[in-house]
């Protein structure tokens, strides 16, 4: 299992990455069971950073969003595309 990221920038990375899933996802904080689930995913992205199952059920968590109608699709690929960032930068 990957260490935790410890690095003060990857952390800040991480936490903007999850606040801005939220505050796109329910600005108004009207669907109570998004936050956790997204809290969940900060928490796997945080402590145990590099797991490609992570990075897939996100993936998957976000189009449903999209698909919901809660994010748009342009919304869906900006964060889809920090995602790949995320990855490639060893924090997700």
């Amino acid at each position: 299992m990957p260490a935790p990221v410890f690095d003060s920038v990857a952390i800040e990375t991480v936490n903007q990455y999850f606040d801005d899933l939220i505050a796109l996802a329910d600005p108004e904080a009207l669907l109570p069971l998004l936050r956790p689930q997204v809290e969940a995913f900060r928490y796997e992205a945080l402590n145990h950073p590099g797991l490609l199952s992570t990075q897939n059920r996100l993936r998957g968590f976000l189009w449903g969003v999209v698909v919901a109608g809660v994010l748009s699709r342009g919304q869906g690929r900006d964060l889809s595309q920090r995602l790949d960032a995320g990855r490639h930068a060893g924090w997700l």
